[in-house]
């Protein structure tokens, strides 16, 4: 039998294949780098805020379809996986606003509640100093996530593609302006409802969706944006520290960062078909699609047997200290605060 973590995984696997909710994971990935390198971040920093920002999508494709996907054997978990509640990290998406009134109300709670979870963990005394970084930049991916979701999900680029070259992002437009603009964001899931735009007609989450590079332009310059934004508002936060962390000790932490957690990131992707749509432009390890995911998949079996022999040493509830924002302090929950889902507040 498997060890209930693989089981687990594979069971996400099989969901976030069922699941488009966000810009495929080399758009967020490529957005990110953008972001962090432009703000002075180092290379750890940067692969850190990439990965959480990809869990953000994995916890959301994880909890869709856990119940039905998971063995007998495993326990159930209504609305949980890990522990992260579907509906949290579904808020992250910037889906299903069907008013220019909730799209502002939107963007202006993802602000707050960024800012109040960064002061937050950066000052909780249960955040053992070595996973305070990985707190606060889990915080910042996640964060990002949406804000790159926007551009892709919205109708913001078809409102404003008259107005100027490139397109303004979000806070460029004034608010009195914004308003005017009738901007609404995709349904999910798909439906036929009058007067809704869709998540299937909308996004730009894949090469070859009308307005991807556009979406892409604006959520890259946005992202850099919103990373210059929150480090402006909140002093409080160790942003010098941040900008030079490095995952140490380097042949641990360090090692499982930039190899693991990143190859669980690629693979995962590439099995779920979320690296970049069912065709994508480049495959990551060969030509050829099939075995293209062939290797990602004996690089995800790899990353599995490190995963697991770190739980089985440590006795840890995740498989690298890089999970822990999400498995541990939950700051997804801070983040979701009073965002929208389906109309619905949480």
């Amino acid at each position: 039998m498997k060890p209930h973590w693989m089981v687990a995984v594979t069971t996400a696997v099989v969901a976030l294949a069922s699941t488009t909710l966000a810009f495929d994971t080399k758009w967020h990935a490529d957005a990110t780098r953008v972001a962090m390198d432009q703000e002075g971040f180092s290379a750890d920093a940067r692969l850190m805020c990439q990965f959480g920002n990809y869990l953000t999508d994995y916890f959301s494709g994880a909890e869709s379809k856990y119940a039905e996907h998971v063995p007998a054997e495993i326990p159930k978990q209504s609305n949980k996986f890990h522990g992260v509640d579907e509906r949290d990290v579904a808020r992250l998406h910037f889906d299903a606003l069907t008013s220019a009134a909730q799209v502002e109300q939107q963007w202006s709670t993802l602000e707050s509640n960024t800012r109040a979870a960064l002061v937050k963990w950066a000052a909780d005394p249960s955040v053992k100093s070595g996973y305070r970084p990985v707190v606060l930049i889990t915080i910042l991916g996640a964060s990002l996530h949406a804000v790159q979701d926007f551009y892709s999900h919205s109708n913001w680029l078809k409102r404003v593609s008259s107005t100027a070259s490139p397109a303004p992002i979000w806070f460029e437009v004034p608010a009195v302006d914004r308003a005017k603009l009738d901007v609404k964001t995709g349904w999910y899931p798909d439906g036929n409802t009058p007067g809704l735009l869709y998540h299937r007609d909308e996004n730009k989450d894949s090469t070859g969706r009308l307005l991807q590079a556009e979406a892409f332009a604006a959520a890259s310059r946005a992202s850099s944006d919103w990373v210059r934004r929150i480090v402006a508002a909140t002093p409080e936060v160790p942003w010098a520290t941040l900008k030079a962390w490095k995952a140490q000790p380097a042949n641990l932490n360090g090692h499982w960062l930039r190899n693991a957690d990143a190859t669980f990131v690629t693979t995962t992707s590439i099995l779920a078909d979320h690296w970049d749509g069912n065709t994508p432009a480049k495959n990551v390890f060969a030509p050829e699609a099939s075995r293209n995911k062939y290797m990602a998949q004996q690089a995800l079996g790899l990353t599995m047997r490190v995963y697991t022999q770190n739980i089985a040493l440590n006795g840890a509830a995740t498989p690298t200290p890089h999970w822990v924002g999400f498995t541990m302090f939950h700051v997804e929950r801070d983040l979701a605060k009073g965002l929208y889902l389906q109309n619905i507040k949480r």
